[in-house]
């Protein structure tokens, strides 16, 4: 409501300039609203029983300024859906823009990656000069992420305040940046309730607080040699409440107590990568470091792996007359680099892409990659807290072939893909896990008839753990629209059978019913509806429906 006054007054000072010039005036935008029912037996909901939704946007503009005004609402009843609304302006004017309400900036992977932020904001980019800054709130994850241990629920949290500054010179392809953010949850916002831990469990949330800081930069040199480097420095405070401070040397600045005061649950860790790519006749040649310290974290970004260090060489090379594009990376990784775990992994990283485009009918793709996951569940941050490190391989090829005549179009797709997880956690968690799965997609599309028929078929293996799960079967999809192309009327269903180490488990289907009808040129009304029914001797058996009415209008 703040920013109530001034939204008022722009919209008031450009209806006025409205009325005096019509002809530079523009006012463009969209509106939408739905809403949401759902009902499922044999296990628990897993969506609110109902919830409706409204969002917008509206965009006025005036020669050199726009005023993008975007507002959304959402309401649902249930444990991990939350009710929200978002409401944010973004003023533009030449080379000025303002950022009111909800709204995001991106300033590196390291420090600040476009979270959504509550607040103000702005951007300044007069010629090579950029300034960009914000102040506000951006939600805390640990309130709407489900737990491992107690499932999905809302788990009251403290509001978690946002500031940062980014100031830099950019021009084409080079630029320079630095930047500063700092992140802290507000100690006074949050008391424990008496029925907490009944309620939550033995979680424990404590204020946390975040400053980064980190430079960007990158220069092309004799239009071929792009040279660039992310850093981040990261100072990560878990827990504000603790009374244990970190005295400091005489060496450090005073003024740095005022900005980040250490306590026993500080770190301070570093992240960045660097590299240059070669390029010269449609090929590519390069290389690239990446080094992330172990537990580097901020709050403002999401989360990604840490503990690794990489050197990787990139290729990218076309031939036989541009039918043939191949890229890819090789390259090795170590973990461990303070050596306090009791194991270290050295591995060959890569990945390949290769496309072959044999014809203008014949396309196909072939994948290869192998990549490291960690991931740790933080809204248990104690006992509950469980922590994984697997690598994976996968390999794919994708097909495509495409016959046309006339009003008729024929299509087959055929995929087959492989995955494999090693899970080299030092306490073994999820196990070694294979993924096999393939499928060939057929479509038929009649254009005088505006009609589509797309009957396809699949088979899916998962092993884990010494158990074998094997899910086949097929479906197919009909699109037909009539009223000379007002009404779209889409059916599908699909039916397959389960196994579990070799012995029935039963069969699943789903059944889909989708209408859009066009209200007018510019407005059009969507119903939805999916029936899914599991059928299965060795887990739950269910029934679920969901119905989706949705009205869309732009002008």
């Amino acid at each position: 409501m703040k920013y109530l006054f001034t939204i008022n007054l722009i919209i008031f000072c450009l209806l006025d300039t409205y009325s005096q010039d019509k002809k530079d005036f523009k006012i463009s935008g969209g509106f939408s609203a739905g809403g949401e029912l759902y009902d499922v037996s044999g296990i628990p909901e897993r969506r609110s029983p109902y919830s409706y939704n409204v969002n917008g946007y509206v965009v006025f503009s005036y020669k050199d300024f726009s005023l993008p005004v975007s507002a959304s609402y959402r309401d649902a009843q249930f444990s991990y859906d939350y009710t929200f609304n978002r409401f944010g302006i973004t003023p533009t004017y030449k080379w000025i823009k303002l950022h009111l309400g909800w709204s995001n900036l991106n300033f590196s992977p390291y420090t600040y990656s476009g979270r959504p932020f509550y607040g103000i904001g702005i951007e300044l980019t007069p010629g090579i000069f950029y300034f960009g800054a914000m102040a506000g709130k951006i939600r805390n994850p640990l309130a709407i992420r489900d737990t491992l241990v107690y499932g999905s629920s809302l788990v009251p949290s403290y509001d978690r305040k946002l500031k940062g500054i980014k100031v830099g010179l950019r021009k084409a392809k080079n630029k320079l940046e630095l930047m500063a953010v700092k992140i802290e949850d507000d100690p006074e916002s949050f008391e424990y309730p008496d029925n907490y831990t009944q309620t939550y469990g033995y979680q424990v949330l404590t204020p946390k607080e975040n400053i980064c800081i980190g430079l960007n930069g990158a220069i092309t040199l004799f239009k071929r040699l792009d040279i660039y480097a992310n850093t981040g420095v990261s100072a990560f405070t878990a827990d504000r409440n603790d009374s244990l401070l970190i005295t400091y040397g005489s060496e450090v600045p005073s003024f740095i107590k005022g900005i980040f005061q250490a306590n026993t649950s500080s770190r301070i860790t570093l992240a960045g990568d660097g590299g240059a790519n070669f390029r010269f006749k449609g090929h590519k040649i390069g290389f690239k470091y990446r080094r992330v310290d172990p537990f580097y974290a901020t709050l403002a970004t999401n989360y990604f792996q840490n503990d690794l260090e990489q050197y990787t060489f990139i290729l990218g090379t076309q031939f036989w007359k541009r039918k043939v594009r191949l890229d890819g990376q090789l390259g090795i990784e170590h973990n461990n680099l303070t050596k306090l775990r009791t194991n270290t992994t050295d591995r060959i990283i890569g990945n390949l892409n290769a496309n072959i485009n044999f014809s203008e009918k014949l396309q196909t793709s072939l994948q290869y990659s192998n990549f490291q996951t960690e991931s740790v569940n933080e809204i248990l941050q104690l006992n509950d807290t469980l922590r994984f490190v697997s690598s994976s391989n996968n390999y794919g090829l994708y097909t495509n072939y495409l016959i046309k005549k006339d009003s008729r179009q024929l299509t087959f797709n055929l995929f087959i893909n492989y995955n494999t997880v090693r899970d080299q956690s030092e306490f073994e968690q999820i196990g070694d896990v294979n993924i096999f799965s393939a499928g060939l997609a057929h479509g038929y599309t009649f254009e005088e008839n505006d009609l589509s028929l797309f009957p396809s078929i699949n088979y899916n293996q998962y092993n884990y753990r010494g158990i074998s799960q094997v899910r086949y079967g097929g479906g197919i999809k009909i699109n037909k629209k009539f009223f000379d192309k007002r009404l779209s009327l889409s059916l599908g269903t699909n039916l397959f059978t389960n196994k579990y180490d070799g012995l029935n488990d039963g069969w699943s289907s789903n059944f889909a019913l989708n209408t859009v009808f066009k209200v007018g040129r510019k407005s059009s009304l969507a119903f939805n509806n999916t029936y899914r029914i599991q059928n299965s001797t060795v887990n739950r058996s269910f029934r679920e429906v969901r119905s989706v009415l949705r009205y869309n209008h732009r002008f």
